[in-house]
């Protein structure tokens, strides 16, 4: 972060404290799991960072890749957010697919073993692409999930630009999770 940026920063947050007074309760508790670049430029869709933020009513993922663009000149690429809020179970309880493109359509659907299993479920969530800030937002509903206490997740993207040779990048190690994040 460049000294100017961060001032700047520093400046708007003591603005803000100054503005608003003392902060009240935190309305949710959060982690951020940062990734290298390590899909060698294969894929712009490389995953840079995962930040899980786990409210009172909602969980919320905001993915931010090297270069998130609206439309590929190759193939298409999908991002799949895996959440866990069970510790006694193994593995993530739900998953949510998108696409990484404009037009791209999601679903979010119970998981056993890493897989989609049942039909899509109703209950409230959302996916929204940035391609300015190169970030994907997901969100879902607590209540989705049985309104647990602590929810981690796992991040999967795949590019198929080319598809005999897919690239596939987790945040992280193939399957891992973020830390646990209590509910604010």
């Amino acid at each position: 972060m460049s000294l100017h940026r961060l001032t700047r920063t520093v400046a708007l947050a003591a603005c803000a404290a100054l503005t608003l007074g003392p902060a009240g309760p935190a309305s949710a508790e959060s982690t951020v799991v940062t990734d290298p670049a390590d899909v060698g430029g294969a894929s712009l869709h490389d995953i840079r960072s995962v930040r899980l933020k786990h409210g009172e009513a909602r969980v919320v993922v905001r993915v931010r890749f090297t270069d998130l663009q609206p439309e590929s000149d190759g193939g298409p690429a999908g991002l799949t957010v895996f959440l866990d809020g069970n510790p006694a179970r193994k593995g993530p309880e739900l998953r949510v697919d998108t696409g990484l493109h404009d037009g791209s359509d999601y679903q979010l659907t119970r998981a056993r073993n890493w897989r989609q299993v049942g039909d899509r479920l109703t209950c409230a969530h959302s996916v929204r692409l940035d391609w300015k800030t190169n970030v994907a937002t997901v969100r879902v509903a607590r209540a989705c999930l049985g309104t647990p206490e602590r929810v981690r997740v796992a991040v999967k993207m795949v590019d198929y630009y080319d598809g005999s040779h897919p690239i596939t990048d987790w945040a992280g190690k193939r399957r891992s999770f973020t830390p646990y994040v209590t509910a604010g």
